[in-house]
């Protein structure tokens, strides 16, 4: 079934790790490790345990810096600056993708359980930063992740996003359940062999690629000019505590 925008599109939010990149990257597998490793050093427990309680807290709360923080009184700076201390250059610069998204009708956003630092260098590696408007991390959002319904009333304020105008991508189904109550189009990327549920209610579209989607919306004529957004990416708004390190999208 091919892929239809909703008419009136305005604003395309994006999720950052395993959406704007593929999975088969690696990325996952770096900071995953860098997890575990931080777990062992914080509490001295085995591997298989480290890995058990990155699953708990993970699957309870989203992300496990949130059971860190609540559990262990783990400060977010720590943990961030050591979770991102990975290659990135295993991602090269993508025109497909950039292609598609310079012509997308409307302004574009990344949206992301990562910091703002991890999600430029990102979008520089992939050769995309300058087509970006902002970014919303966790650090904005009081380090209070997706799927939390918080954190998208806090990109919707920070942004001015108006949700029934608007379509989010995410390599995660749970994530697209507030969108959607939320009034967005959705559209689920991947296939990680996670329970997920692409063919739930709250996840309008599934593709196993990004750029394969976006090649199928009608391209905006002109093309959006991307000196104006490389500004807003790089100056835009930030939360009095924003980060300026990183945090990986699901550990």
């Amino acid at each position: 079934m091919p892929f239809r925008l909703r008419p009136g599109t305005e604003t395309f939010v994006f999720d950052l790790d395993d959406t704007l990149y593929p999975r088969s990257a690696g990325l996952h597998g770096q900071m995953l490790a860098r997890v575990w490793l931080f777990i062992q050093e914080l509490t001295g427990c085995t591997p298989e345990e480290a890995a058990a309680l990155h699953a708990h807290y993970y699957e309870t709360y989203g992300t496990s810096l949130v059971g860190l923080q609540r559990h262990h009184a783990v400060k977010p700076q720590d943990f961030l600056t050591f979770v991102h201390e990975i290659d990135l250059s295993v991602l090269a610069e993508n025109a497909e993708l950039r292609l598609a998204l310079e012509a997308l009708p409307g302004r574009r956003l990344v949206f992301t359980n990562g910091s703002r630092a991890h999600a430029e260098r990102v979008l520089e590696r992939l050769g995309i930063s300058d087509l970006f408007e902002g970014v919303c991390d966790i650090a904005a959002c009081d380090y209070i992740g997706k799927p939390e319904r918080a954190a998208y009333d806090t990109l919707v304020g920070r942004h001015g996003v108006a949700p029934d105008r608007a379509i989010m991508f995410d390599d995660r189904a749970v994530n697209l359940a507030v969108p959607h109550a939320l009034g967005m189009q959705t559209v689920l990327i991947g296939d990680h062999g996670l329970p997920e549920t692409p063919d739930a209610a709250h996840v309008h579209f599934h593709s196993l690629a990004l750029a394969p989607v976006l090649a199928q919306i009608e391209p905006r004529t002109p093309p959006i000019p991307t000196p104006k957004a490389a500004q807003s990416l790089h100056k835009g708004p930030q939360n009095k505590g924003s980060s300026t390190t990183d945090l990986p999208q699901e550990p």
